[in-house]
């Protein structure tokens, strides 16, 4: 899945300057991009415009030469279901479900089976917290079935802000082996954080604070 964003610039009220101003870029499909910079540059902006959470303030930003600003708020939500994957900082489980309930619960029409649910549990190391309630988790088990929420529907498209935040090394490990593994071929994945462990994973890295362009 291609992304190109030309001219793009986000400046919210009250700032002096915008948040986020991107020259040109553009990212290929198939492509494993580390959004990296310190707090504040917009990272989650950036991974939200990139989806369709948020509009542009000037410029266009396209996926697969699909413009948002031309798309109803219907149509972006029917196409995230559709292709997009999200991992959010806040991991926006339910609680009073258990693990397998939440990964079900992201793929609306039955477009997963039980089984290939538990399995994403199982690749993540969670497994036997399939049938626990999300409220019994530690915040390190709950990130972790938040990616396998995403693991398991296989999109084209991932995004991931922070997904490594609440784990030890051997954990993070196993989900960027995950994350790496889980898109098809032309799928593409991006991942935003501060977290340098897993830096070295990518090839293409793209550090904001800056006026980006390519």
């Amino acid at each position: 899945m291609e992304i190109h964003l030309r001219g793009v610039e986000v400046q919210f009220p009250g700032m002096e300057t915008p948040l986020l101003q991107i020259d040109n870029r553009r990212i290929e499909s198939g492509s494993r991009l580390l959004i990296r910079g310190p707090s504040g540059t917009g990272k989650t902006t950036l991974l939200h415009l990139m989806t369709g959470l948020l509009d542009v303030h000037r410029g266009s930003l396209s996926v697969d030469g699909k413009r948002f600003r031309e798309m109803s708020e219907a149509e972006r939500c029917r196409w995230r279901r559709e292709h997009v994957g999200l991992v959010f900082q806040k991991l926006n489980l339910l609680g009073h479900l258990t693990a397998v309930e939440n990964v079900l619960l992201a793929s609306p029409g039955s477009r997963i089976s039980q089984d290939q649910a538990r399995e994403a549990l199982e690749r993540l190391g969670v497994g036997g917290l399939a049938d626990k309630p999300a409220y019994h988790l530690s915040l390190g088990e709950q990130q972790r079935v938040a990616v396998a929420r995403v693991l398991a529907r296989s999109p084209k498209l991932i995004v991931a802000d922070e997904p490594t935040s609440s784990l030890d090394s051997i954990n993070a490990r196993m989900v960027m082996d995950a994350l790496f593994g889980c898109t098809p071929e032309t799928g593409t994945l991006i991942v935003a954080t501060h977290d340098e462990r897993i830096a070295d994973r990518f090839s293409d890295v793209w550090t904001l604070g800056k006026v980006e362009s390519s």
